[in-house]
């Protein structure tokens, strides 16, 4: 980090990551992690750490001891502290800073999922969704009983137009048998417009098969839930509105924050809340609007929010980075 930072001030930061954070001594432990005492960096550490463009800093080694709460929890905290006070994460050989790093994001943690009409409302109005299509699928669904009834009327006419002319042929046929020969010739002509009648029957019922197939492919087209406000993907929901993504997933490791404030869970809900990347959303708004949205989230759901490193934020502002002189 640019500057040496006051035990107390990095106590109090530690502790949104972990409630039970303490000193022990010089150092503070948190989460099965040891935070060490700054050592100050000059010009040679640097040139060996291929550190550039800086005179000194001050370095904090944060160290797992102990089972973490989740995977990488040490590197996570590392990066928050950093986040925080202006400084880069180094692991492994590489200096990161993580207030470019693209995955910042807000989450509310829930002991079990919202119910989804629930959630969907609420999203509704923070992400300033169009109300539900109601009235669209209502007009879809007359006009397609419209089109019913009246392929019904059409077929009740043809059935009435077709008895009527199978009443006529039989009298004509009773009234012009004179001799067995005309009665024969009469039946043949009368089965050799039976013969053609069957095959139009047959095409309508046809035409009327295609026309329920094709109903019934439109209906699975216009199925609710496709306009892209609610995608299921396994167990995670996903909405989306205003270049904001919230996903919805269970998680059975997460920070300790959340532990601390959900003692009894073994499984908690996770609603993720990002910027889209293709969005217009920039500058400070890529976490402030997230963030509001998060934190309304959590008042109505009643949960912790936190921000991507496991530390608990309680106004859209904590999510922005120290600002380097």
């Amino acid at each position: 980090m640019p500057a040496k930072v006051k035990p107390d001030a990095l106590l109090e930061a530690v502790q949104l990551a972990d409630p039970t954070a303490a000193q022990d001594g010089e150092e503070l432990l948190a989460a099965g992690t040891r935070i060490h005492a700054p050592l100050e960096l000059t010009a040679d550490l640097l040139r060996k750490l291929s550190i550039e463009d800086e005179e000194r800093l001050w370095a904090y080694r944060v160290v797992a001891e102990r089972p973490l709460p989740m995977d990488y929890y040490d590197k996570f905290l590392a990066a928050g502290i950093a986040y925080r006070y202006g400084g880069w994460s180094l692991c492994e050989g590489s200096a990161d800073d993580p207030a470019e790093d693209d995955s910042r994001l807000a989450a509310v943690y829930l002991p079990e999922m919202p119910d989804q009409e629930e959630l969907a409302a609420l999203l509704r109005g923070l992400l300033r969704l169009p109300e539900a299509t109601e009235t669209a699928e209502t007009t879809e669904a007359t006009e397609a009983a419209g089109t019913t009834a009246e392929a019904e009327t059409e077929e009740a006419e043809e059935a009435e137009v077709a008895a009527a002319e199978e009443t006529a042929s039989a009298e004509a046929a009773s009234e012009e048998a004179a001799s067995e020969e005309a009665a024969s010739t009469e039946a043949a002509s009368e089965s050799a417009a039976s013969d053609e009648t069957t095959p139009e029957a047959g095409s309508e019922a046809a035409t009327d098969d295609t026309a329920s197939e094709e109903a019934a492919s439109e209906e699975e087209v216009d199925e609710p839930g496709k306009s892209g406000l609610v995608v299921q993907a396994g167990q995670s929901i996903v909405y989306t509105g205003a270049d904001i993504q919230v996903t919805a997933s269970y998680e059975t490791r997460f920070p300790a924050v959340v532990a601390g404030l959900l003692p009894y869970a073994t499984e908690v809900v996770r609603i993720a809340v990002r910027a889209l990347e293709d969005g217009e959303l920039e500058g400070d708004d890529l976490v402030l609007e997230p963030g509001k949205v998060a934190l309304a989230l959590g008042s109505a759901l009643d949960g912790p929010v936190v921000d991507a490193w496991g530390f608990q934020i309680l106004e859209a502002e904590d999510l922005l980075p120290a600002r380097r002189a």
